[in-house]
């Protein structure tokens, strides 16, 4: 991560920009067309984000980039049938489907829906 925002940074014109954007929510929920179905768990993933954060952190104290601004809003993702919202987030990485949502998604109704916290930063080559 280091070395790829080092070679970003080399690549960028002065005072260029880059935007890092990253889930962090730590239980997503799941809803359907009806009702709440449950919350994914994201622990795993949210420790990939806190190393990023530190290897970003160095770059920081590097001097390489300032970061800018920093924020967070809430996204959903929407899938049309249970399926395709199942087999889309077992593929994501550090995510696991508890059990118990995953018996509610099989009987769920279109269209499924995520919500999950997202953080954006924009970093400022220095």
């Amino acid at each position: 991560m280091v070395h790829a925002l080092q070679r970003i940074h080399a690549a960028l014109e002065p005072a260029g920009k880059v935007i890092d954007t990253q889930p962090v929510s730590v239980h997503p929920v799941v809803e359907d067309a009806r009702s709440r179905l449950g919350e994914l768990d994201m622990r795993e993933w949210l420790r990939t984000v806190s190393l990023v954060d530190e290897l970003l952190g160095r770059t920081v104290d590097a001097g390489l980039y300032s970061i800018e601004t920093e924020r967070r809003f809430m996204v959903r993702d929407i899938w049309d049938s249970e399926s395709d919202c199942a087999e889309t987030v077992a593929k994501w990485q550090g995510t696991r489907i508890p059990l118990a949502l995953t018996d509610r998604l099989a009987q769920a109704r279109a269209p499924v829906t995520v919500h999950q916290e997202v953080r954006l930063r924009l970093l400022r080559a220095i």
